[in-house]
């Protein structure tokens, strides 16, 4: 999936979303989808989704209902302040095992495997905010 020729290193390079990646349908505009890894994109590799989300007042419902993996998950989200890296530049809220957590700082959250979490929702976006996530199973599956 890379856009450029590196030589022997091309097939570890990826620059672009796997056109059929299973992400959640978003609004226009709302974000970008970066770079997406799985099993089908390198066979033996495990799941990585990077995504901007871009500014806007209204809530963004990214995963609407709670779910589990059978592996570790790491969720990060960072703003884009540059006058303080730890400010999220917005607010975000998240579920672990059904209790609300509001965060509003840069943070890296770590998911234990079959721990129940979600819904995910950007309440507020105010400068752009680089998202990261990464399941160490083969592909992203919910699981309900």
């Amino acid at each position: 999936m890379a856009n450029e020729d590196y030589g022997d290193y091309s097939q570890f390079i990826i620059q672009k979303i796997r056109p059929d990646a299973p992400l959640p349908p978003m609004p226009p505009g709302s974000v970008t989808n970066m770079c997406y890894l799985d099993d089908a994109v390198i066979p033996g590799s495990w799941n990585v989704i990077t995504a901007w989300f871009w500014p806007r007042q209204e809530p963004l419902v990214v995963i609407p209902e709670a779910h589990h993996h059978d592996e570790h998950e790491v969720v990060c989200f960072y703003g884009t302040n540059p006058d303080d890296p730890f400010d999220l530049c917005g607010e975000i809220e998240f579920y672990f095992e059904g209790q609300k957590i509001l965060l509003t700082k840069s943070s890296l959250l770590y998911v234990p495997a079959g721990m129940k979490h979600s819904p995910l929702i950007l309440n507020r976006i105010d400068r752009p905010i680089f998202h990261f996530s990464s399941v160490t199973e083969s592909q992203w599956i919910r699981k309900q």
